[in-house]
């Protein structure tokens, strides 16, 4: 039907290439709710989330077909002009491609370690990338899966080739003539998707969150989405006027003993006992460590029998709960007795913290 449109060939085969990417996208969704859906949500309670997470998706597709589109404007450059052009525009495609499954495969990871989508603070490793490059080689199969993604690249960017040799077959000698028209159409098309649909708002990154449930707000988002958008939250900001704003709820709250002046600054001295009794205290924080897995929970296989061991001959709060999955968060909040809440950048790292 398309055909008798006469639409023309680079038109007809980003219609192709759209669908081809949506079934990647889709699958990946599919993965993420197959493999860490919690038991409590059923596939009817997650259809939302599969809905907007579609609109996320044609975003990121549109995206990648836009420059196709856009170049095509000018007949020399458009794939179907000649096999150079051909070659590049494949070659393009197999490029995003890698950098889709890219991140897909690095999502995946993140979400079975934190259970939270990949975002901008991935970065954070770029920083000591000796280390996590280590750390990435030692913890998970980095060969297979490198390898999985070159085989996918090179299988995708087959079938981009034979969709483009579909096209031609389908209209070979049928004298479709280029019109622009139909480009301008395509792009307003693209246009629409990137901007998130027909509404004066665009969609933004936060509409995932409108669920009020982790699992279905990370369902929606993909990982492009939600990598790209955090960006901004990376860089340390201080506002003073918003810190004197909210000052007197914070001096109430930490017990500070002059209200009435900008300042944190507080001293708190050991109670009257201490000095002379100097008692030797050492206090133990457990990284990556499974409380629910110890033998401090009751598991039956007593799987950290020497912990145990020292928690029954110590004190062991079993009430304490760590702030945040990173462990530098963890450690702020014990040191100062204030909450890390800076995003993404921890405020050991901040010289204004």
């Amino acid at each position: 039907m398309l055909v008798r449109l006469k639409i023309p060939k680079t038109v007809l085969w980003v219609i192709n290439l759209f669908f081809i990417f949506l079934l990647i996208f889709t699958l990946f969704r599919l993965a993420t709710f197959f493999a860490f859906k919690p038991r409590d949500l059923s596939f009817g309670d997650l259809l939302p989330s599969f809905m907007l997470g579609i609109r996320y998706d044609l975003r990121w597709i549109a995206i990648i077909l836009l420059p196709i589109i856009f170049f095509s404007l000018i007949p020399r450059f458009s794939p179907f002009y000649s096999r150079r052009n051909r070659k590049w525009w494949t070659w393009y495609l197999a490029a995003m491609t890698f950098l889709v499954f890219f991140f897909f495969a690095a999502d995946l990871g993140n979400f079975s370690y934190n259970n939270t989508r990949l975002d901008a603070g991935a970065l954070n490793f770029y920083e000591d990338s000796k280390i996590a490059l280590q750390m990435l080689w030692q913890t998970y199969p980095m060969t297979w899966m490198l390898l999985g993604v070159v085989i996918a690249v090179l299988f995708f960017r087959w079938m981009f080739r034979r969709s483009h040799w579909t096209v031609i077959n389908r209209t070979d000698g049928l004298g479709i003539p280029y019109n622009r028209k139909w480009f301008v159409v395509a792009t307003i098309f693209l246009a629409v998707f990137v901007y998130g649909g027909v509404t004066l708002a665009p969609l933004t990154w936060r509409r995932a969150f409108a669920f009020h449930d982790n699992f279905k707000s990370y369902l929606a988002l993909n990982p492009l989405q939600n990598f790209f958008a955090t960006l901004k939250f990376r860089r340390p900001a201080y506002n003073e006027s918003r810190a004197r704003e909210y000052f007197p709820l914070m001096a109430d709250w930490m017990q500070l003993p002059q209200k009435d002046k900008f300042t944190y600054h507080r001293e708190t001295m050991p109670g009257s006992n201490a000095l002379e009794s100097r008692p030797n205290i050492v206090l133990v924080l457990c990284e990556s460590f499974s409380m629910y897995k110890s033998s401090m929970s009751g598991n039956p296989l007593n799987t950290t029998p020497y912990f145990k061991e020292m928690c029954e001959d110590g004190i062991f709060f079993e009430r304490c709960f760590s702030p945040h999955y990173g462990t530098a968060r963890g450690l702020f909040a014990i040191l100062t007795g204030i909450p890390d809440a800076q995003p993404y950048k921890f405020s050991t790292r901040n010289p204004l913290a």
